[in-house]
């Protein structure tokens, strides 16, 4: 029998529907701060009713702790009725059903939006989401008492005038939970198999019915929400859904109501299963489930979209954003007319959407009149064609380390080539740029180019200057730049293969993984999602921590280094933890041994591997702003620091060259044991390993985005990943995957979300980071089950470009020769101190800015500098001269006065060898020859601390710190090692390591037998 959207349904409670459309339950987020309703609220629901045959009406909390989201309503005590019936009759009034939907968010519950209570659970298990607190466990008479709760709130939703209440068991919530393997681990008689973890929707339904027929409450109808599946190992798959539907069945609800993105939706969890839930729905349910309407949700927008989700097999829709657009939606679809999917920028009044609401909307919202008129002058270039005057033009593109020569050739009506002078551009990342960006103007004739991953400056740099030379030419380059994009071709191919390691990620752990995986004759794919490899490490200052008390023992101490092992063992005597008494007592027996050794005209540099896991802890040890402390894994740290030196000597092998004559510090780090190569930052790591890595059969698959772990019986035997034209691979790796796609420092929502360190991350932070570390790994861990820790912290790089995050503009030294000066002309800090103590001093000084003040002599040490950057950077005003600090204090727009008199007392120091202001304890040169430079700083963040939770042999583990069979990860996708904060040097350290054991672990144990 064919369906029709206006066809009348009478449910089994004996309700009748006036056609099969309900408006869904949207969040607007419009209640008072106590959960009661708003006059916003009831005008929004009833400028939407009249239309469809009910309208549900959003998530309603049943006990006061149980809010979700901001702005929620309650429906927890009977002061809420008042404000709930004028609600249900504003929505009658206008014809159609009003329906409450019932909820506790359960583990989902924030405690900033529930009086800072801790949720409550089936489990103690946090949910695999930001910012997820460990949820209390509840007890048999609190699964009693919630499940009363629901009988209470059906009460009142019948006495405030509700037509029906629908149970919410979807969205992750807490009946949800008690139904998930994942969050419910309880052996008792509410966990365990499918029907035990059935038994709490079950009991919340069965109240729920008890107090309908109690209330004598004719036609009450009663929904039941759920979600088809859950991306969490373990977690409920559709067969577990079938069957806790084919139960509930049993109990006559009036529906049942799927959440769904889309109403085609297809399986979350094995994506190569192309049928749609719906047919696997109708071809599970029993007889008696085949009997209860299902409400089918998600991309109904249109008239054709509706007949065809009542073909597929639905019995009832619901439409959620297509009612905020048109809030007379069945109307206007049954005349046939087209219903807009935005609104316009001036709708929010006519359209009687709340604040809240619209504030969230942002992505559905238009300025109508503005896109008419950019669509017709688009129009109008595109009809123009171009005339250049034929020659060959020399501009400049904008590089990341200046401005890079480019010749481009112009015809009469075409561009005929563009070369690019590269030279003076050591970013890896922007290689690809320069062949392919040319070579997509050239082919398509147009400036319509989209900006290359991790390369945008560039990117943009070289259309700039191919437009440049285009008005030169004589032509308009806007006729260009209107020109269609170039069209992907886009592919639908499937491909699978079998290789012994998988390798995410291609900065230095993913690049010391793969190639050691090599060493031990294992085949591995290596995947990058952007178009060239090297991650963060391209970015890096290139100094790995690693002691090496013989190399270093040949190099004099610098004044206040002997102060500093003072300072730290006081330290160290007052918080060690027990696990490095041993380690301590060692230190301090070296310690007594070195200062018998030396006088004060011959110290030497003192070193050793024990000093450098004590520093590691001391600098990781961090308090939250709850007051809770965190510290490094020892057995962790320990291996950090055994086998750092190990991982010098083996990149040494590979072919790095270290620069022995100097032993150097890495910021933030309080010692000095840094290996640095020979060419700037982390190039030569790169280029040495990946050229390794080639030259021994390794792949290398860039533009290639791993979209999730192939898991059989609990291990991960693989991982499935996309290419840039959509063509799908599936790649089966006999020894497992290893996880190597750093952290989340580019990812600015997942930083606010799990941020408990810093008071404020504003939403225009800037990153030193590639902007491919946007948190894949821990993605991809999550759906393995892995656990998470440390996520709170990040550290902030405190001498970073305000405008761009960039670390290495301006002249950029070692911190031995850092003077920091705010707007005052006044130091403010340590330049010695830790990251996160510079960050927030420096955060704390008008506009977060201050200066790196230089002289002649410092810029012979800068990092990763040279002339043309120099007086490039002087026209940009990244860098400030001048011939006197006068001079320059004006420039500045600070007190000169104050400023000299900051560095003359600066130049003091440094001939005394000690800081009596902020206690610095290494210097290297005064500031005192011209011309002077300073620099402008902002801090930006660096690195986040948190991650996956492994091992000491890089094996990934899961919430019950049990290792993930197949899944090892390494570098800045891991937690534990750092806790919350880094010491500089010791990223490198920690990619080159454990990046190193991951592979040597994996290459030992196979997941897939063959």
């Amino acid at each position: 029998m064919t369906k029709d959207i206006l066809d009348t349904i009478q449910l089994s409670c004996g309700a009748k529907l006036s056609n099969r459309i309900f408006m869904a339950p949207m969040t607007i987020q419009a209640a008072y701060f106590d959960g009661s309703v708003t006059s916003e609220m009831i005008d929004y629901y009833q400028f939407r009713s009249g239309d469809a045959s009910a309208i549900i009406v959003e998530s309603c909390f049943v006990e006061e702790h149980g809010r979700g989201f901001p702005g929620a309503i309650g429906i927890d005590n009977d002061d809420k009725i008042p404000g709930l019936k004028r609600l249900a009759q504003a929505i009658k009034n206008k014809g159609s059903k009003a329906i409450l939907q019932i909820y506790h968010a359960g583990r989902m519950a924030n405690p900033k939006l529930n009086s800072g209570e801790t949720p409550i659970s089936a489990s103690p298990v946090a949910a695999l989401r930001p910012d997820a607190v460990v949820p209390r466990e509840m007890s048999q008479n609190q699964i009693e008492s919630m499940i009363e709760q629901f009988g209470l709130a059906t009460r009142r939703a019948i006495e405030a005038g509700f037509d029906g209440v629908e149970i919410h068991g979807a969205n992750t919530y807490l009946l949800q939970q008690f139904f998930s393997a994942h969050s419910n681990r309880r052996q008792d008689d509410w966990g365990g198999d499918n029907a035990k973890r059935a038994t709490f929707p079950i009991k919340v339904l069965q109240r729920v019915q008890q107090e309908v027929k109690t209330q004598q409450a004719k036609e009450f109808i009663i929904g039941y929400r759920f979600s088809p599946e859950e991306i969490e190992e373990p977690g409920i798959r559709f067969e577990d859904t079938m069957f806790l539907l084919n139960t509930l069945a049993e109990y006559q609800p009036d529906y049942f109501h799927i959440s769904s993105n889309s109403y085609k939706r297809t399986s979350i969890v094995n994506q190569d299963d192309q049928e749609p839930l719906i047919k696997k729905y109708r071809r599970l349910q029993s007889d008696t489930l085949a009997n209860i309407p299902l409400i089918g949700v998600g991309s109904i927008a249109q008239y054709e979209d509706a007949k065809d989700a009542l073909r597929l097999g639905y019995d009832l829709l619901s439409i959620g954003k297509a009612y905020l657009v048109e809030p007379q939606w069945l109307t206007k679809i049954m005349k046939h007319e087209k219903v807009e999917e935005f609104v316009d920028i001036h709708d929010q009044q006519p359209l009687h959407i709340p604040a809240p609401l619209w504030k969230v909307m942002d992505f559905m919202i238009l300025d109508k009149e503005e896109e008419h008129r950019k669509y017709e002058k688009l129009k109008a270039l595109q009809n123009k064609k171009v005339k250049f005057k034929a020659g060959v033009y020399h501009v400049f593109a904008k590089g990341h380390n200046g401005d890079l020569p480019m010749k481009v050739e112009l015809s009469d009506n075409k561009i005929i080539s563009i070369d690019i002078d590269d030279s003076g551009e050591s970013e890896g990342i922007a290689n690809p740029v320069f062949e392919r960006l040319p070579r997509d103007i050239v082919d398509n004739q147009t400036l319509n180019i989209d900006a290359i991953s991790g390369a945008t400056v560039t990117s943009q740099g070289i259309l700039d200057g191919v437009a440049h030379a285009i008005i030169q030419s004589g032509e308009n380059p806007d006729i260009l730049r209107a020109r269609p994009k170039p069209v992907i071709q886009w592919s639908n191919e499937v491909t699978e293969e079998t290789t012994d390691i998988v390798v995410i990620g291609s900065g230095g752990a993913g690049l010391s993984a793969a190639a050691t995986a090599l060493d031990l004759h294992k085949d591995i794919v290596l995947l990058e999602k952007f178009p060239a490899i090297g991650g963060n490490t391209i970015r890096t200052g290139g100094q790995v921590n690693a002691p090496e008390p013989d190399w270093q023992n040949s190099f004099p101490a610098l004044a206040g280094e002997k102060d500093t092992l003072s300072t730290l063992l006081n330290m160290a005597d007052n918080d060690i933890d027990s696990d490095y008494q041993e380690d301590f007592r060692t230190l301090k027996n070296q310690i007594q041994e070195y200062l018998s050794k030396t006088t004060n005209n011959k110290d030497y540099l003192f070193d050793s591997i024990e000093l450098h896991r004590i520093q590691t802890y001391l600098g990781g040890k961090r308090t939250d702003k709850n007051g809770k402390t965190i510290i490094g894994r020892y057995d962790l740290v320990k291996t950090l620091t055994d086998r750092v030196l190990e991982s010098v000597n083996w990149l040494t092998d590979k072919g790095v060259h270290f620069d022995r004559s100097f032993v150097d510090m890495p910021v933030g780090a309080l010692w000095r044991r840094g290996h640095k190569p020979m060419k700037s930052q982390g190039l030569e790591y790169v280029e040495t390993l990946s050229d390794y890595i080639k030259s021994n059969n390794g792949r290398i698959m860039t533009e290639t985005t791993a979209e999730k772990l192939i898991i059989n019986d609990h291990k991960v035997i693989g991982v499935e990943a996309r290419k840039s034209n959509g063509a799908k691979v599936k790649l089966y790796a006999r020894h497992g995957v290893i996880l190597a796609t750093g952290g989340f420092g580019a990812n600015t929502k997942m930083l606010q979300q799990y941020n408990t360190y810093w008071n404020h991350i504003p939403d225009d932070i800037k990153t030193t980071n590639s902007p491919a570390i946007t948190g894949d790994g821990i993605r991809l861990g999550a759906q393995a089950g892995a656990d998470l820790v440390g996520m709170g912290f990040t550290q902030f790089m405190p001498i970073s470009d305000p405008k761009t995050g960039a670390l290495f503009t301006g002249l950029i030294v070692t911190p031995s020769n850092f003077v920091f000066v705010n707007k005052k002309g006044e130091r403010f800090v340590n330049e010695f101190e830790s990251r996160d103590v510079l960050s927030k001093a420096a955060l704390e000084q008008k506009d977060g800015i201050f200066y790196i003040i230089a002289d002649e002599n410092i810029k012979s040490l800068a990092m990763n500098t040279s002339e043309e950057k120099i007086q490039h950077e002087l026209e940009d005003g990244t860098l400030v001269k001048a011939d006197t600090l006068e001079a320059l204090a004006q420039k500045l727009n600070i007190d000169s006065h104050t400023f000299i008199k900051t560095i003359k007392r600066y130049n003091h120091f440094v001939e005394q060898g000690y800081d009596d202001d902020f206690h610095k304890n290494a210097f290297d040169l005064k500031i005192e020859k011209p011309p002077f430079y300073a620099t402008p700083r902002k801090p930006a963040v660096h690195h986040t601390m948190g991650g996956l939770s492994i091992n000491t042999h890089a094996q990934v583990l899961d919430i019950n710190e049990q290792v993930i069979p197949g899944l090892y990860a390494s570098g800045e996708v891991t937690g534990g090692i750092h806790a919350g904060n880094r010491l500089g040097g010791n990223a490198l350290a920690d990619i080159f390591t454990f990046g190193r054991i991951a592979a040597q672990t994996a290459s030992q144990i196979k997941v897939i037998e063959e």
